[in-house]
Formats: structure tokens, sequence, C-alpha cells
């Protein structure tokens, strides 16, 4: 329903934990927005204006808005709470506790312990989301190796390089470019890794390794 909301920061609530919220002015309404720790860092401070990328969740008698500084931490947010067992909250409380990043090499790669780190996260349900997002995950518009549409049909776009398509997928995950250097460096001194599925697989876990 609400795509996203651009206003004034008028509040910024850390207490009780888990329940971190943002309170954002538009046009003189005062939005109540649930979010995590990490994303309400990212928001700026009180008095400036930020872009929130909100999800509206609809529970029996109320209506909840979680908010994001970013598309990206969003959609994962909403394919996280498309798990059967997952709610909001726990989904919430997993991009709390795990980048974007880690959290869908994780699914990619059946890393279940990686995904138990967060709080209300067990075994069965670790199981249950790399068993019902592996192949979201892998087709998600936000993890894109870069393709263009000639006569109707998509192909590769071979005007672009194996190593520009794979930072194109890390870039979208929210990594800089000195991340994405040392990763590159720290695969061409590991191996083979031509192919961009390959340098991104491997980026992708040293990165992970090296954040932790």
């Amino acid at each position: 329903m609400y795509h996203f909301f651009k206003g004034i920061i008028t509040e910024k609530i850390t207490q009780p934990q888990g329940q971190e919220r943002l309170i954002l002015e538009v046009n003189g309404i005062g939005y109540e927005i649930l979010t995590s720790l990490s994303s309400l860092e990212l928001f700026g401070k009180k008095g400036e204006t930020t872009t929130v990328y909100t999800t509206l969740v609809h529970k029996e008698d109320q209506m909840t808005l979680f908010g994001f500084p970013t598309l990206l931490e969003r959609e994962l947010f909403n394919l996280l709470f498309s798990v059967s067992g997952i709610g909001p909250k726990t989904a919430l409380n997993l991009l709390n506790n795990l980048t974007v990043s880690e959290i869908s090499y994780s699914i990619l790669s059946d890393n279940t312990s990686a995904l138990r780190k967060a709080q209300g996260i067990g075994e069965k349900t670790a199981s249950r989301m790399v068993l019902e997002l592996k192949e979201k995950i892998k087709n998600w518009q936000y993890l894109p190796i870069v393709y263009g549409s000639q006569n109707g049909s998509v192909i590769k776009d071979v005007h672009r390089s194996e190593e520009v398509e794979a930072r194109s997928v890390l870039q979208s995950l929210g990594y800089s470019s000195y991340e994405i250097n040392q990763a590159f460096s720290q695969a061409k001194n590991n191996g083979n890794h031509a192919e961009p599925e390959s340098l991104i697989h491997f980026s992708l876990k040293w990165l992970s390794t090296v954040k932790k």
C-alpha cells in the first residue's frame, strides 16, 4: 500500500529492545514505523529529512508499518516474512543480526548455522527458510547478473565483462568499491574465478567471513 515515505525524523526510539521505532513527520502527520536497531542508525539524525521504504502488515485489528533505509532491505524483509512460521518481527530480527548479503549467501549455500545466529531462529525454521527461499533468491531481481533485451528475448549483455557483472551484483547487496576490490583480489589469489557466478560466490563467502 505504501511504497515509501519521505519526511522529517521527529523521534528515534530504541527501547524496549526489539521494538525500535522511527517517528517520521510527513505533511504534518507523524507515522510510527518499526525498524531494526541497525537500520535506525542509518536513517539520520533527529530533525533531518530521510526516505523510509515501508511494508504495511495488517494482522487482525492492528496495522503496523515496518520501514528500512534501502529498498533492498525492504524487499528481503518481504521475502523472509513470506516464509511459513516467520512473522514480521522475526524477519526484522534477522535483518538486525545479519546483513542482506549474509542472509542471501546463507540461504544460497544451505548454511543454516549462520541463520540461527538470529534470536528466534532454530534449526527447523532455518531449514524451512532455505527450502522456501533458495530458488527465489537465485531469481531475485536484486541479485542480478546484468542481462539485456534483444528481439524480445533475454540475452546476456556481451559488452560487459564478467568482473563488471559480478561487481554489479555485489554493489546491489550494499558492498563498497573498496570491499569489492579486496574480495576480487583475494579471488585472484585463490584459484580461477573467471565466471561471474564463481566470482560472486567466492566474494560473498570471503566478505561474510571478514565482516564477522
